[in-house]
């Protein structure tokens, strides 16, 4: 593919995206020299696509754009946590680079079919330490991030298991409607793996949120409605402060 071809398909990938996404990449790449436009690959990932695995070596930035991503942590007595969902735009790999680490601190998983902007690390490298402006950005958001997930975890650590639960559902599903509802298309294993619970914990509230019509049965699957997806954001708020902000934050 040749050079004008490369930064034609990266600009008009940015252009198709809602503003908020747009407006951030716009002014994140407002200084970019046209070689680091040149630079980028457009790559597509289908469902559940490991792209990056904890401890791996650094080598690719990876810009989500489209779909989302979770991040999991393997321990060592084989239990699989699920601890960060993100969605649109955010940047992996860049906080390695800035703190001078060589190797990749989590797994990184497609939670849905997902576009992404790549770019090689040296190259991204190259261009970040000399662009203030993307530099103050990177760091602005990096810093906000780490920040409100650290708040976040103290909180999280804090809530009963019906909290804990329903804000897990909130957060995985955020994106995932299928027209007026949201399957959960998760085991009882997982999401106690990621809320910290037994499964019997999450069986006995996952009744209670059936007997209470926040979720449905449709046979062996669970499904959330809109209308119980708001209900179940409505005692979250009303319960938790960092809400709303954290929601933003993802």
């Amino acid at each position: 593919m040749n050079e004008h071809k490369k930064i034609d398909n990266v600009l008009t990938l940015i252009k198709t995206l809602d503003e908020e996404s747009r407006q951030y990449l716009e002014c994140y790449m407002a200084n970019a020299p046209m070689w680091i436009l040149n630079s980028f690959q457009i790559l597509e990932l289908e469902k559940e696509t490991i792209f990056i695995r904890e401890k791996s070596p650094v080598d690719i930035v990876y810009i989500l754009v489209e779909g989302m991503v979770k991040a999991v942590d393997y321990c060592a007595d084989g239990v699989n946590f699920e601890y960060m969902w993100f969605k649109p735009v955010k940047l992996f790999g860049t906080m390695e680079i800035l703190l001078d680490i060589d190797t990749y601190k989590t797994t990184l998983e497609t939670v849905t079919p997902c576009r992404m902007m790549t770019i090689s690390k040296n190259i991204f490298e190259r261009w970040i330490k000399n662009d203030v402006n993307a530099l103050w950005i990177e760091s602005k958001t990096m810093g906000t991030y780490l920040l409100k997930q650290a708040r976040f975890a103290r909180e999280f650590l804090f809530m009963n298991g019906r909290h804990r639960i329903m804000t897990f559902m909130i957060f995985v599903h955020l994106d995932l409607f299928e027209g007026s509802e949201c399957p959960l298309n998760i085991t009882r294993q997982q999401i106690a793996d990621c809320s910290g619970l037994s499964v019997k914990t999450v069986n006995r509230v996952i009744q209670e949120l059936s007997d209470e019509n926040y979720i449905c049965k449709r046979g062996n699957k669970l499904v959330i409605t809109r209308e119980q997806y708001e209900d179940m954001k409505k005692e979250i708020t009303a319960n938790w402060n960092g809400f709303t902000d954290w929601e933003r934050l993802l």
